[in-house]
């Protein structure tokens, strides 16, 4: 694992990281691939839909994914290079990391807490997408994936300590404690910090390695110094997630609209339940795209 960390992850976290979990799971190769050539806008389509096409189960999850009404779709798309001329680079990158990331999940989890932390995951990327919609339409797909990896973290410690954060699940429903809390406590660091630590692995450029770290404390927020809008758009995709039952039970918070971020974003009490609304119709058929 590179442990020169881009941005703020410190030597002794990822110390601690790396004691606890050992080395962090390496990126899937289509994601490193796709955030590479879509990042520089000469990227020639064919070459990318030709990049792309060499994993065929990429292919048709990334097609099926292109004609679902929340991405704008008016009609069908049936091949790559049509889908990146109409879909534009970014939120075809949306619909890979979404695909790889889905594909991290284990569907034989006994327990079926990575299938209930993917749908969370899911849930808040597109609540993260009619959010910023709304409020910073120039940062739409950064959100939708980091919606999408706020809660990697979790899933690597589901997956490499799986005792020890199953009894941390567990309490965290039962003692009504976060999980950054008892992360903290049992660990000594929690899962943003090290979702933080593998998106630097994986050369995520560092304002999405940011957004994970603070997407629990996108603070301060002042007029001086403002929070990064992704850091707030992701808070309150989390919560809203929840709002429509999919999560974690944690501490309840207080009302939606007094959060600082929902206020920080000018979204009163009528917004939000709209786009609570919205999310909950979305939410239950992308689930099923994704399934099928």
């Amino acid at each position: 694992m590179n442990v020169q960390a881009k941005t703020a992850t410190s030597n002794r976290t990822m110390d601690k990281i790396m004691s606890v979990i050992g080395d962090l799971p390496s990126s899937p190769g289509v994601v490193s691939l796709v955030m590479g050539m879509t990042s520089d806008l000469n990227t020639d389509i064919r070459a990318l839909s030709r990049a792309l096409s060499a994993d065929q189960s990429m292919t048709v999850k990334v097609l099926r994914l292109s004609n679902s009404p929340f991405y704008g779709r008016s009609r069908g798309v049936t091949t790559l290079e049509e889908a990146i001329m109409i879909l534009g680079f970014f939120t075809l990158r949306s619909l890979v990391v979404a695909t790889s990331t889905h594909a991290l999940f284990k569907n034989e989890d006994p327990t079926g807490y990575e299938e209930k932390l993917w749908e969370h995951s899911l849930s808040t990327a597109m609540a993260a997408r009619i959010i910023s919609s709304h409020t910073h339409s120039n940062v739409i797909e950064k959100a939708f994936i980091c919606g999408l990896m706020h809660d990697l973290g979790k899933l690597i410690f589901l997956q490499k300590m799986p005792d020890e954060y199953q009894k941390l699940v567990s309490r965290v429903e039962s003692e009504g404690k976060t999980f950054m809390e008892l992360e903290d406590e049992v660990f000594g660091f929690n899962h943003a910090e090290l979702g933080q630590a593998i998106l630097e692995n994986w050369s995520f450029p560092d304002e999405f390695c940011v957004a994970i770290r603070d997407h629990h404390n996108p603070e301060p927020i002042s007029a001086e110094k403002p929070a990064a809008p992704i850091s707030l758009i992701v808070n309150l995709a989390n919560v809203l997630a929840k709002e429509i039952g999919v999560g974690f039970s944690e501490t309840k918070s207080c009302d939606i609209a007094d959060l600082p971020a929902a206020k920080f974003l000018g979204l009163d009490t009528e917004t939000l339940q709209k786009m609570t609304k919205k999310l909950k119709t979305a939410f239950d058929e992308e689930k099923r795209r994704f399934r099928e």
